[in-house]
């Protein structure tokens, strides 16, 4: 009898300490970039992610009237790590695990690579530590609108 209670005790208690004692998973870091649509600083346009044949498609439309503008593809989406618009600029910044963080501008009606871009100090990747291994320090972390 004793025997028999202290094998249930034990069926009954074990699974309960191996879950609390199991790690948590920890929340995913994205820094300021998000795959959620996301708005430019004058809410004229925004951003939506799709993927086609294994490649990011953003495609920008205007925000009144819904219209899709423009579309391109920036890099493969399984290295892909969202968008992130300027807070006073029409610039779209991405951030890719293999080719690092990009910016496309408005230029003449369209989104285009732009080489010279300088990233702004308040658009923080997901690979910087400062912030990537300090959740206490995500939520002050800048993201563009996303409503």
């Amino acid at each position: 009898m004793r025997k028999s209670c202290l094998i249930i005790l034990i069926v009954l208690i074990l699974p309960l300490l191996l879950s609390a004692c199991a790690k948590q998973p920890r929340a995913q870091f994205w820094g300021s970039f998000t795959p959620e649509k996301t708005y430019s600083y004058d809410r004229r346009y925004y951003a939506l992610q799709t993927v086609a044949d294994q490649m990011m498609v953003i495609t920008v439309y205007d925000a009144e009237s819904g219209l899709a503008l423009d579309a391109f593809s920036p890099a493969r989406s399984a290295d892909f790590w969202g968008v992130c618009w300027e807070k006073d600029a029409l610039r779209l910044w991405m951030q890719s695990a293999d080719i690092g963080t990009f910016c496309y501008s408005y230029q003449d009606g369209k989104w285009v690579l732009d080489d010279r871009a300088v990233q702004p100090d308040y658009i923080i990747s997901r690979y910087d530590p400062a912030y990537r291994d300090h959740p206490e320090l995500w939520e002050s972390i800048y993201r563009s609108p996303m409503e």
